[in-house]
């Protein structure tokens, strides 16, 4: 891993402190705070395992992504919950730039965040 993919991956360990922070808030929009982070925290996972293959990615919505791995035979080993969970990831980021829309429930962040994790800490982004 080069010395900007280590950085790359120190800012997507701070979208996730942010994320453990505040998923759980009382405050929808706390929650819609940590959900943007979230999805922050997912693409750049996504571009960061592409990167690490060889591919450079560019965009925000996380189905979309994956399938610019997949089509470039770049297997970055998403996991299930995130691909399953892809279009309500990418709205995160969508609505949390603006007035949150719907409340995001905690219990949703918290699957993706605990899916993050063990995803950016397993395969080559270990380092």
């Amino acid at each position: 891993m080069t010395k900007e993919q280590r950085e790359s991956k120190n800012i997507i360990y701070a979208d996730l402190k942010i994320v453990g922070e505040y998923y759980d808030s009382a405050d929808k929009n706390m929650r819609s705070v940590a959900a943007y982070h979230m999805q922050q925290a997912v693409e750049k996972t996504i571009k960061l395992k592409a990167e690490i293959n060889g591919l450079d990615l560019w965009g925000h919505d996380i189905k979309i992504l994956i399938e610019k791995c997949k089509r470039n035979g770049v297997d970055i080993e998403v996991p299930s919950k995130i691909w399953d969970e892809a279009d309500n990831i990418t709205q995160w980021e969508v609505e949390g730039r603006y007035y949150p829309i719907r409340a995001v429930r905690k219990d949703s962040i918290k699957e993706i965040y605990d899916s993050t994790i063990e995803w950016l800490e397993s395969g080559n982004t270990i380092k």
